[in-house]
């Protein structure tokens, strides 16, 4: 017992006692074993005047009196443990204490702290956002838009002024009416030049088939004139030998005739046979007479049709140039018309380059006219606007808006300072708190980190930083029964888990700082 008590001194002599009572792990360790605050301070209060070796040998009764504290806040029986304390007290404390030390000891090699590194950043979409940009310079006209409004795609964010490209436009479709116009005139006089060309070929074609007729029959009648001719020769020709064979007959007879006379002169004939040989002679020389009165009329004829063959010939020959003189007038009409056709062919074709050229620029105006409205590329969120006030003139490939797309997951680009980015990795989990929604009341959302950048830039608040990427595990909060989802630049600060580290290397790590410093305690 009196070591339990001597154990009992030392702990009442120790920096866990103060003058007004045991420290808040003393209560602790108190109340753990079973016993009270109340009669413990009671006895340090009352020994506070007496000397160890005394507290040590005096009686239980002295160190804890029975009546000496009253309280109406206890009942009868909690009254009764107050004044009568076990015996087995300091043992309870003992335990109590060496149970609390363990415990203490066991948290700060058992259990981790996070070790963090704050970044700032906003949320954007997952790549990268939308730029609205002009393609030709211009003066704004409206500004339909304001930042952080929801937008369609294809919907008018902004309107240049369209003055210049109107005039322009209307200027090209003069043109092209005029153009158009001369096209269908130029058609008018290739069809009414081929028409008359036609025409005349046609009247040509029919004087050349009147003229090939003519020449047809003139040509038949030389060929009649040839064989008349012919006939009259043949018959001149019979005539001819039967008029020679009656000069033959004619001069035997006169022959027969004379030795006739010697005869009758003689006796020997009649007279009647030589007369009878005369009568024949008169009718050769008769037949002889119309022989040769034939034949001058054969030949005449003959004659005659000869120069009519001449004549025919001749016509022919005229017939024949006349013909060939319409051929060549045809082939001349027909190629004059051509080169006519040719050069208004020509004409209409740049016509019809300068009405595709025309259309060409219209469709070009068109479309500067349709790239004076500025558009949403995609449906989303309007991140920032850069103009605000119509007459402002913006510069081709100057942004004017970024846009949020509606459907991309949002990611929270933060930027970490390179004295924090040391440890920190790609899958590293990471507590956002959102400036919008105190976390004491919605949470803090987890996340990780899913990119970082290669290299640092400098910021002109905090200097040089990386640019980190942190995906969420969520896109909203609840409240008042209610889901509302987060918005593109709204702005969070990300505390990043760098590394784990056990309460009681971060309890000693100021000791390992002095011994490495070559200090001692």
């Amino acid at each position: 017992m009196k070591s339990s008590y001597k154990s009992l001194a030392k702990f009442i002599d120790s920096p866990l006692v103060s003058s007004e009572g045991f420290t808040d792990a003393s209560d602790e360790a108190a109340l753990l074993s079973g016993g009270t605050t109340t009669s413990i301070k009671a006895v340090v209060q009352d020994s506070t005047t007496l000397p160890a070796e005394k507290l040590v040998n005096a009686d239980t009764s002295l160190i804890l009196p029975t009546a000496n504290v009253q309280s109406d806040r206890w009942s009868t029986s909690v009254q009764t443990l107050i004044d009568q304390p076990p015996s087995s007290l300091p043992y309870q404390l003992m335990a109590g204490g060496m149970a609390f030390c363990i415990a203490i000891i066991t948290w700060a090699n058992v259990g981790h702290m996070d070790e963090v590194g704050q970044a700032r950043g906003r949320l954007i979409p997952l790549g990268e956002v939308y730029k609205v940009n002009p393609i030709i310079s211009g003066k704004v006209a409206h500004v339909y838009i304001q930042e952080g409004q929801k937008v369609k795609s294809g919907e008018v964010l902004a309107q240049l002024d369209q003055e210049l490209g109107l005039n322009e436009l209307e200027r090209l479709k003069q043109e092209l009416t005029a153009y158009q116009t001369q096209v269908i005139q130029t058609q008018a006089l290739i069809d009414k030049t081929r028409l008359e060309a036609k025409m005349q070929m046609a009247i040509h074609q029919a004087e050349i088939q009147g003229q090939k007729a003519t020449i047809a029959q003139t040509i038949s009648k030389i060929e009649s004139q040839k064989v008349a001719i012919a006939q009259d020769k043949q018959r001149a020709e019979v005539s001819q030998a039967l008029l020679t064979q009656l000069y033959k007959d004619a001069t035997a007879q006169k022959e027969r005739i004379q030795r006739l006379k010697s005869l009758v002169e003689q006796g020997v004939l009649s007279q009647e046979q030589l007369f009878q040989a005369q009568q024949n002679l008169s009718d050769r020389q008769r037949t002889i007479t119309q022989q040769t009165g034939d034949i001058q009329q054969t030949l005449a004829q003959s004659q005659r049709e000869q120069m009519m063959l001449q004549q025919v010939l001749s016509e022919s020959k005229r017939l024949q140039a006349e013909l060939t003189q319409k051929q060549a007038e045809g082939k001349t009409i027909q190629l004059q018309a051509e080169q006519t056709i040719q050069k208004l062919q020509v004409q209409k074709t740049q016509l019809q380059a300068q009405v595709q050229q025309t259309g060409k620029l219209i469709l070009e105006a068109k479309t500067r006219l349709k790239q004076l409205a500025l558009t949403a590329p995609v449906a989303g969120t309007v991140l920032s606007l850069n103009v605000r006030n119509s007459g402002e003139v913006v510069q081709s490939g100057q942004t004017i808006a970024e846009l949020a797309p509606e459907n991309a997951p949002l990611i929270l680009e933060a930027t970490l300072p390179t004295k924090e980015a040391g440890f920190v990795k790609v899958g590293n989990q990471v507590k956002i708190k959102f400036d919008a929604y105190p976390y004491q009341d919605y949470s803090i959302i987890p996340g990780k980190v899913i990119s970082i950048s290669p290299n640092s830039t400098v910021s002109d608040k905090i200097g040089a930083v990386y640019r980190v990427e942190i995906a969420m595990e969520r896109n909203y909060i609840k409240a008042n029964h209610q889901t509302i989802k987060f918005q593109a630049g709204q702005t969070a600060t990300a505390e990043i888990i760098i590394r784990r580290r056990r309460i009681a290397d971060i309890l000693l790590e100021p000791l390992r700082e002095l011994q490495a410093d070559g200090n001692t305690l």
